[in-house]
């Protein structure tokens, strides 16, 4: 990289807007700013959070909360003066005036958006006035590059090499592993593969009780798993599934870089960006067609050790190239 006096060695401070918790975007950002010469200042969530959870789901739904959102974002205006943040890189849209706010007072402001384009509500960022806009999905980018005239850049999630990396000792498991979030498509998929005889557990927050089948229930283990626990969930597994979201039309999300860094045989959804980022065969197993993943966790099944070989080089891989410290030097060049 050309290298910035700022991004290499000073103690430029730049806040992070998004909610703290162990392995949240925000924390693992917060985490690495300081590996480039950063000094990182937690400014906390975009919007009040009563329970404690944020999601894009969430922020879609508060269109009747804008005032009560702008009054507590002017606290994080406040904050960011106050601290003597130079930069704000906020991970969930901040309301147009807030933008407007903290750039009068001098601070560069971007959006590094993690969420799937279902999850754009309003989409009132498009009328931020950002210094710089940062999605995970090409064509969105291009898209509000070339038509909106927007400052809008391509930039994939990460992993951070400090807490997503294989635990020392791993026993190998016989089943392949779902992390996350359930939603429809998930579920009809578990169900497939679970008529097909594939053994699996579910990692995550509850399932919602509309859908509730016994056979996601079963094989759910009632664990929302983070850090050293992940790692080793990951790595144990005979593979981790990385059945994308349908609304991810050509992005990838976090798991699969947290997942390959941990030293994971992913079977990853194939979308446009995934040949550039990982080394098909060699470091990830794509997939298209339910066949071809029932083919998948097949030779996982019968060559357990040459699918471990697979989990070592997708850890190489993520550590060298996928890295938070990587995207977050590339945010900064930008914006300095």
């Amino acid at each position: 990289m050309a290298t910035d006096d700022r991004v290499s060695g000073s103690a430029e401070r730049v806040g992070v807007v998004g909610p703290l918790g162990f392995d949240t975007f925000a924390e693992n950002i917060i985490d690495c700013l300081p590996d480039i010469g950063v000094q990182p200042v937690a400014l906390g969530p975009p919007v009040p959070m009563p329970n404690g959870r944020l999601s894009g789901p969430v922020l879609a739904l508060r269109s009747a909360f804008d005032r009560v959102d702008l009054t507590y974002q002017r606290q994080i205006v406040a904050r960011a003066e106050r601290e003597n943040v130079g930069t704000v890189i906020t991970l969930y849209p901040l309301l147009p005036q807030t933008v407007r706010n903290l750039r009068r007072r001098g601070i560069r402001v971007c959006l590094w958006f993690p969420d799937c384009v279902a999850n754009m509500g309003r989409q009132q960022f498009l009328l931020g006035d950002y210094n710089a806009l940062f999605f995970k999905d090409p064509l969105l980018t291009n898209r509000l590059a070339d038509v909106l005239r927007l400052p809008a850049y391509y930039l994939p999630e990460a992993c951070n090499p400090a807490r997503h990396r294989p635990p020392d000792t791993a026993n190998g498991q016989r089943h392949v592993v779902f992390v996350g979030n359930m939603y429809a498509g998930r579920a009809r998929l578990i169900a497939e593969l679970v008529g097909h005889g594939v053994e699996v557990q579910i990692y995550g927050p509850p399932i919602p009780k509309w859908l509730s089948d016994e056979r996601l229930v079963t094989r759910h283990t009632g664990r929302y798993v983070t850090g050293a626990e992940k790692a080793r969930v990951f790595r144990e597994a005979l593979a981790v599934v990385n059945a994308l979201h349908p609304a991810e039309m050509t992005s990838v999300n976090c798991r699969l870089f947290e997942a390959a860094a941990c030293g994971a045989v992913v079977l990853c959804e194939r979308r446009p960006p995934l040949e550039n980022l990982y080394e098909e065969e060699r470091e990830v197993l794509g997939f298209t067609t339910f066949e071809e993943l029932l083919g998948r966790i097949k030779w996982c099944t019968d060559d357990p050790p040459a699918a471990r070989v697979v989990g070592d080089a997708a850890t190489a891989r993520s550590h060298r190239d996928h890295t938070y410290q990587d995207r977050l030097t590339r945010i900064l060049e930008i914006l300095w």
